[in-house]
């Protein structure tokens, strides 16, 4: 099998979103409202406004030639005519408009690939070893892991509600080409007493306070992939911190408990899983079509030749080939891609791979046939025809369309590519070859500057009151398994002198290059100390007036600023909505002139959704409050007098105690108070079942809706709730028991179904 499946549930959740793009393109859904729908099907929206990005799905970077074919169809028609190869080794479509979002995803499923997962606070695109199955060094082929996991993670519900975004991935050997060790999840093969198994990683992740790995167990059986991946995602859902986006990784959560308390968490949702039962993932190998290997020895032409010892590898099986393909910035014309996708057809399923580093390889390819490609690929990439350093540079998006984004970093490679051409042949840079040159745009690390040989991380610097794109330098990163080390920082440069740094730094490493295995090698015997000396002749720009030109940006129109910059929508989901309410609210009750109904408004609906509620309107909004809070006694009776009639200054009154509660919650969205009288009202014997009709209510709000509901209730206690049949009933048992509770009965009622639930 050559593709992940996509599970029925999608499919199910993709007609919820359907019907919440039309009345979002209608106008009776607000744009916070349809953001926590369309970022965990991988929607964004740019930093120019009213343009999209559709991020899509590749297990393993895995495509085949007809699938490319089909998003070269997607490139050309909705997104400036260029598919993206992300650093996760996806697929984005830029500049796409929201009336097309729709068909894109059905197009895209119909050639068995989605988004879904591809954003917000999600298990995220699986990645794996590039050259998993044809690698001489690899212990087994680990592109099915990638492939089955994603399958299995589709399908659960609980994938797609997350404190934060969740990563796993799968390498072949120790040279850790999946970069294991830099994951919430990772996987290294290894064969122990003749059984396939993986040493697993975890917590492991780049951005603020950055952290490799923790070897969590020496070997896992490959039976028990999904068994582990899903146990460490279900302590991540239990006990992450849900309430500060800043801090709500995994590696997070792992550093505030440490590795015995997380090992014990752990063991809990073993047998949670296990009692659970269907947890061991089927895998099926990916089937290669061979072409005819008995050909005449190949001689490889000279006019290919310097490409083919440049891109060209030997794979493990005997007369096969593989070849990188270097792509500018990751941007492929469409096409390009349907050149490349059509002359693919022939050889089979199993010939293309997107990389973590933007680029792709071929493979599975004889001699002959890797040949004939050379003239396709010379139109491909302008990097083709050159050293391999040129194809080794990644860079984010930046601030050309993220939100997050500072700097440009992509307008930099090519400021630098630019200054590295004019020496090509001056310099060898063919001695460089492996060489590595990441950048990202901020400290988020989406350009993973902290496994580049050279990193940079934007910032901004000031000069006579004058802002200026400015990076951060890192140096000597290593990836291999138990030894992996991120890249040290180095100093600072002006964004401006960027390729002349990178001119300094390379020549002077062409210096060394022999007499070290590798660049951290050198990086740790000194090469720090110098690069670091380096940096500081690249610091500081002429002023203002003297040269203008340092204050902008690559490939900018304007000055350098922050204009434009807003908040990511990587994270988005509950407490967007909260934050964005306490917000307004806070603004409305700083104004001079009061209006005390919008004021009465935003505190009665700020809060609802932790309750499960998306009451909007005026109405819902207040009577769910009454209900939810004053009703409940969360909130004191008094207040419930506030909601009848015309609103008055006591709604600031009442603003001030909603903010209040709202600050003693937990991460797990529980108040102070809630907690106070779950303990007073402890069952003291055991009561008749607790009953909640959620008939009519979709998914995922119905299992909202049920957390509610036992959260009321004591541990033992017994609740039955009214589910529709399809979707409702095939996921919110599968999501209660993955909790931990137990699911004793689903019974058939009417056009429904009745379950009930013991509460753990």
């Amino acid at each position: 099998m050559s593709h992940y499946i996509i599970p029925q549930m999608v499919y199910d959740d993709l007609e919820i979103f359907k019907k919440n793009h039309a009345e979002f393109l209608a106008g009776t859904l607000d744009d916070l409202t349809f953001k926590t729908m369309r970022v965990p099907f991988g929607v964004y929206e740019q930093r120019e406004a009213n343009t999209f990005m559709v991020r899509i799905k590749l297990a393993g970077g895995i495509l085949t030639p007809k699938q490319l074919l089909t998003l070269s169809d997607l490139a050309e028609k909705y997104a400036h005519e260029a598919i993206h190869i992300t650093t996760r080794g996806g697929a984005q479509l830029h500049y796409v408009k929201i009336e097309d979002i729709i068909s894109i995803i059905e197009t895209l499923h119909s050639i068995d690939l989605s988004g879904r997962g591809g954003g917000g606070n999600t298990v995220r695109n699986v990645m794996a070893d590039p050259l998993a199955g044809t690698a001489k060094d690899e212990i087994f082929d680990v592109s099915p892991y990638a492939l089955a996991i994603t399958s299995k993670m589709l399908e659960q519900k609980d994938s797609f509600a997350l404190p934060r975004k969740f990563k796993i991935t799968f390498s072949g050997s120790e040279a850790d080409r999946g970069y294991a060790t830099i994951h919430d999840v990772g996987f290294i093969a290894k064969i122990q007493d003749g059984v396939k198994g993986f040493k697993l990683f975890t917590a492991g992740g780049m951005g603020a306070k950055s952290r490799l790995g923790t070897k969590l167990r020496d070997f896992v059986p490959d039976t028990e992939v999904f068994l582990y991946s899903q146990a460490i995602k279900q302590v991540f859902d239990k006990y992450g911190n849900r309430k500060n986006k800043h801090a709500a990784r995994l590696r997070f959560l792992f550093e505030d408990l440490g590795l015995e308390e997380f090992n014990k968490l752990l063991d809990v949702e073993l047998k949670a899983v296990k009692a659970k039962g269907d947890w061991e993932m089927p895998i099926t190998e990916i089937e290669r079509t061979v072409g005819d290997t008995t050909h005449e020895p190949f001689v490889v032409p000279q006019n290919i030749k310097k490409w083919w010892n440049r891109y060209v590898y030997a794979q493990k099986q005997e007369g096969l080939y593989g070849c990188k393909v270097p792509v500018h910035l990751g941007d492929i014309h469409f096409e390009n891609a349907r050149n490349l996708a059509n002359a693919l057809l022939p050889f089979g399923e199993d010939v293309l791979r997107f990389t973590g580093d933007q680029n792709l390889y071929i493979r599975n390819l004889t001699a002959p046939q890797m040949a004939s490609l050379h003239d396709i690929l010379q139109k491909f990439s302008v990097e083709v025809s050159k050293p391999t350093l040129f194809g080794d540079m990644v860079a984010c998006t930046g601030a050309a369309t993220c939100q997050l984004g500072i700097a440009r970093p992509r307008g930099a490679v090519d400021a630098i590519q630019k200054r590295l051409n004019k020496l090509i042949d001056e310099r060898d840079y063919d001695a460089l070859q492996g060489f590595k040159i990441h950048l990202s745009g901020c400290p988020n690390s989406c350009g993973k500057h902290l496994i580049g040989d050279l990193g940079f991380f934007g910032k901004v610097q000031r000069n006579e009151g004058y802002s200026y794109p400015a990076y951060n330098v890192v140096a000597g990163s290593r990836t291999s398994g138990d030894g992996s080390v991120y890249a040290q920082k180095a100093g600072d440069v002006a964004a401006f002198h960027v390729p002349a740094f990178v001119e300094e730094v390379l020549d002077t490493w062409l210096l060394h290059v022999k007499a070290y295995k590798s660049f951290a090698d050198w990086i740790d015997d000194g090469g720090l100390a110098i690069i670091t000396e380096i940096s500081k002749k690249y610091v500081d720009i002429p002023s203002f007036k003297e040269d203008k030109n340092p204050y902008f940006d690559y490939d900018a129109v304007e000055l350098f600023s922050l204009k434009g910059r807003g908040t990511g929508e990587c994270s988005a989901g509950m407490y967007d909505l909260i934050e964005a309410d306490k917000k307004a609210l806070k603004e409305a009750l700083e104004k001079e002139e009061k209006d005390y109904e919008l004021i009465r408004l935003l505190a009665a609906r700020m809060l609802l959704v932790t309750r499960g509620e998306d009451a909007r309107d005026k109405a819902g909004v207040l009577k769910a409050f009454k209900t939810l809070f004053i009703d409940t006694t969360l909130l004191n009776a008094y207040f419930g007098t506030m909601l009848e009639g015309d609103a008055d200054e006591k709604s600031i009154e009442l603003a001030e105690e909603v903010i209040k509660l709202y600050e003693t919650m937990d991460n797990t969205l529980k108040f102070a108070k809630e907690k106070e009288l779950a303990a007073a009202n402890a069952p003291k014997e055991e009561k008749s079942a607790h009953f909640k009709d959620l008939s009519g209510v979709a998914c995922p709000m119905n299992f909202v809706k049920t957390k509610m509901e036992l959260s009321k209730i004591g541990s033992g206690e017994v609740l039955e709730i009214l589910l529709d049949d399809g979707a409702p009933i095939d996921n919110v048992p599968k999501s209660v028991a993955s909790e931990g509770h137990t699911v004793e009965a689903t019974t058939k009622e009417g056009n429904g179904w009745r379950v009930r639930i013991v509460k753990k």
